[in-house]
């Protein structure tokens, strides 16, 4: 395996604690070998199992709380450029009077 390929490998072997795609069609004993190994190497630097889990959750709960407030923000940003607008069309009206 050349330099670069072996770092790739590294690489996704620590963004991913699920096997990679083509090994997903492989036997439930070489996915959990694979995995098992990952899990090794990991806890060797001080990880537990259930801080992946935990991590997970966090990164899910916060996407779907950063989706709500980007949702929240566009609307006052509408709200925003609706009083704007409305300032304008005031402000010209004045002028006319």
């Amino acid at each position: 395996m050349g330099k670069k390929q072996s770092r790739k490998a590294e690489n996704y072997k620590n963004q991913s604690a699920s096997p990679p795609p083509k090994d997903r069609s492989s036997s439930p004993a070489t996915e959990q070998s694979w995995t098992q190994n990952d899990f090794d190497e990991l806890r060797e630097e001080g990880f537990r199992e259930s801080d992946f889990s935990e991590l997970k959750e966090e990164v899910r709960t916060h996407r779907k709380e950063a989706k709500n407030l980007e949702k929240r923000l566009d609307k006052w940003l509408t709200r925003v450029t609706s009083v704007e607008k409305s300032l304008n069309d005031l402000m010209e009206l004045k002028t006319m009077a």
